[in-house]
């Protein structure tokens, strides 16, 4: 029988490639928003510079104003700026990568699933590409890294699947120079090696993986070793000569016993997205529970992640090898981002776009099932299957409006959590750049207000960098009160917690002018846009207030 266009492999990419069309439009008018303005239009002048050896040298961090190493993320967005600045440019190229990246899964699908059955791959991409998890990922070009590591993880299986193991090498060392997640690559390949995903298109000449057992293993481990090898060069890059040059970041429960007693509640909240994702939040900060609690909720929340995890062995016992091979994938892909080894956040729904897709096999191998073995049932199944995938194009649509501009954005994720010292150190920063536009003394007190908030709500050691930022518009709004005590105190601890960051130098020395101390005022303003420079848009601001005067 001859197979329609729509389940070919150029029909169902056509059809996905629309679908992300209609779902994503709207996020192509948007403003940089979040670290965007730090990490795009911050390192502006170094985008555009050509400078890519900075890429593989010590300068980088100097340069692109990242906190840790990704410099095929970084690449990426020198194409971007050698096109233009403007917003669109990025958020164009994100949708794209995003495109990509789920006609990858699709193709995956194709190898894993049997021949009757892969027609589902176009679930599959439909799930993924549509679904309002990825907005967090594809409207903020900043966080990239995390379509950019789902791209190459994928590739990496299907040419591995496909015996091409040289290309599938480069794929996966670029997806470590993406971002670190990329790690679990060689689990997922070991994993579908022994669970006799052999692909469809092998190279001819490739050697043939055995058919099981002992010479089944013996031979996935030799696969895997090059694997490890590239693994152990990137480590060695990674944390050697390319180290992030301050502390990266502590557990948020403080200790690493305290932060798994949140990790049950993280899981949980994570599955109940797969299925409702809403509503979604910008900054997970303080939304979490860490340290003693209540057993009742954390017992609770355990229970949700053992039955998921029940529900992967009876996948497994009952044969389906897809549906389980792709839920365990989205546990296996939530291990590096879930503060075993401490990150700057306790969750993010970026951190997820990655696990989505071992989700989006799963349903497409689940499905695949019903029609062939109970077709009756797959018809009323398959219709609720696509009003769910319309409701999740108008909820992705809905989030791209949160996502328009920088103010917009944290009003929303103040509204969902207001624990969020980020946050409301954010929606204090609109509050500032308006008192400095103004003059509004108002204004800036209740800038002031939300910073003070913002540093109850989450201690300096929690995260410097954050905490850093936090008191410089602290102290920046006491100077344009002319509190200069309260702006100097807060300034200088600024520069204590973070002194590569230039904005509380800059702004120290609008406090030496305001109190005549011109020389001193001189000084740190060279200090900041020049020996800590070149400035970004915010340093030049505040230098504009002063500068011509000295």
């Amino acid at each position: 029988m001859k197979t329609p266009w729509w389940a070919t492999p150029r029909g169902a990419a056509t059809i996905v490639a629309a679908a992300a069309v209609l779902a994503f439009a709207r996020s192509l008018g948007n403003g940089f928003t979040y670290d965007e303005g730090l990490v795009i239009v911050g390192a502006q002048r170094f985008l555009q510079s050509g400078a890519f050896g900075a890429l593989f040298s010590k300068s980088y961090f100097g340069h692109s104003l990242e906190g840790t190493w990704r410099p095929v993320c970084t690449f990426t967005y020198m194409l971007d700026a050698a096109v233009s600045m403007h917003p669109a440019v990025f958020k164009a190229d994100s949708l794209l990568w995003h495109v990509v990246a789920a006609w990858l899964l699709m193709a995956l699908a194709r190898r894993l699933l049997p021949p009757q059955r892969r027609r589902g791959a176009l679930l599959a991409g439909l799930f993924f590409v549509v679904h309002p998890l990825t907005t967090e990922t594809v409207d903020n070009a900043s966080f990239r890294e995390d379509s950019l590591v789902t791209v190459f993880t994928l590739a990496t299986l299907i040419l591995s699947l496909d015996g091409r193991r040289a290309l599938a090498l480069l794929c996966f060392a670029l997806g470590l120079l993406s971002k670190e997640s990329a790690v679990v690559a060689p689990a997922l390949l070991g994993i579908s090696r022994l669970a006799g995903f052999e692909g469809q298109r092998r190279r001819p000449g490739a050697a043939a993986v055995p058919a099981g057992g002992r010479a089944r293993l013996v031979w996935t481990v030799r696969e895997l070793v090059p694997f490890g090898l590239v693994t152990v060069a990137y480590l060695g890059l990674r944390f050697g000569p390319m180290a992030t040059p301050v502390a990266y970041a502590r557990y948020p429960g403080g200790t690493f016993a305290a932060t798994l007693l949140g990790l049950p509640a993280i899981w949980a909240h994570d599955l109940r997205l797969l299925v409702w994702p809403w509503p979604l939040c910008a900054e997970y900060t303080g939304y979490f529970r860490f340290g003693r609690q209540p057993w009742g909720p954390v017992a609770l929340a355990a229970a949700a992640v053992l039955a998921y995890v029940g529900l992967i062995a009876v996948a497994a016992w009952r044969g389906a090898r897809v549906v389980a091979f792709g839920l365990g994938w989205f546990l296996l892909a939530l291990l590096p981002v879930s503060n075993l080894l401490p990150i700057p956040i306790p969750a993010a729904e970026r951190f997820l776009y990655l696990p989505l897709a071992g989700v989006a096999l799963a349903l497409a191998g689940a499905f695949g099932w019903l029609a062939e073995k109970r077709p009756r049932q797959a018809v009323p199944v398959g219709a609720a299957l696509a009003g769910l995938l319309v409701v999740f194009v108008g909820l992705t649509n809905r989030r791209h409006a949160d996502w328009r501009d920088d103010q917009t954005l944290w009003l929303a994720t103040v509204a969902t959590n207001p624990r969020s010292c980020g946050a409301q150190s954010a929606v204090g920063g609109n509050l500032l750049s308006q008192g400095m536009a103004t003059g509004d003394a108002k204004t800036l007190r209740q800038s002031i207000r939300r910073q003070e908030l913002a540093l109850a709500l989450c201690p300096d050691e929690s995260e410097p960098f954050r905490a850093a930022f936090t008191w410089t518009r602290l102290g920046a709004a006491h100077a344009l009160l002319d509190d200069r005590r309260e702006a100097r105190a807060a300034l200088e601890h600024a520069i204590a917690l973070y002194p590569r960051l230039s904005l509380p130098v800059a702004w120290l020395g609008y406090v030496a002018y305001r109190e005549g101390d011109l020389e001193t005022a001189a000084v740190l303003l060279k200090r900041a846009i020049i020996d800590m420079g070149p400035p970004d848009a915010t340093v030049a601001d505040v230098a504009r207030l002063y500068v011509d005067k000295l």
